[in-house]
């Protein structure tokens, strides 16, 4: 190690905690992740709205809650599996926004 330098920020080194950052990026990921499903379900739901009815399935509310549960699903499945790229958009967004304040 050079001398003089330190992996340590000198500013709170002894509160430094490398598994409490990655711990907090989990969150952050996880937060974002969530807010990202949640968008989806709302625009899976508003989408429906434009699509004429059919009978298909019935009518009533049957149908109202199998199409909100099936709009949780998609939602769910495709947050994680990268979904439209606003998770990441927003994780990154933020993430610099926590380092600028450490």
């Amino acid at each position: 190690m050079i001398e003089g330098m330190s992996p340590i920020p000198p500013q709170g080194a002894a509160d430094y905690d490398p598994s409490k950052k990655a711990r907090e990026d989990a969150k952050l990921k996880e937060a974002v992740q969530q807010f990202e499903q949640v968008f989806l379900k709302q625009l899976f739901s508003e989408m429906r709205k434009s699509v004429p009815k059919t009978n298909l399935m019935g009518e009533g509310k049957e149908q109202e809650m199998f199409e909100g549960m099936l709009d949780d699903e998609r939602a769910k499945a495709w947050s994680q599996s990268g979904g439209i790229g606003l998770a990441d958009m927003m994780y990154q967004q933020m993430k610099k926004q926590n380092e600028g304040k450490s």
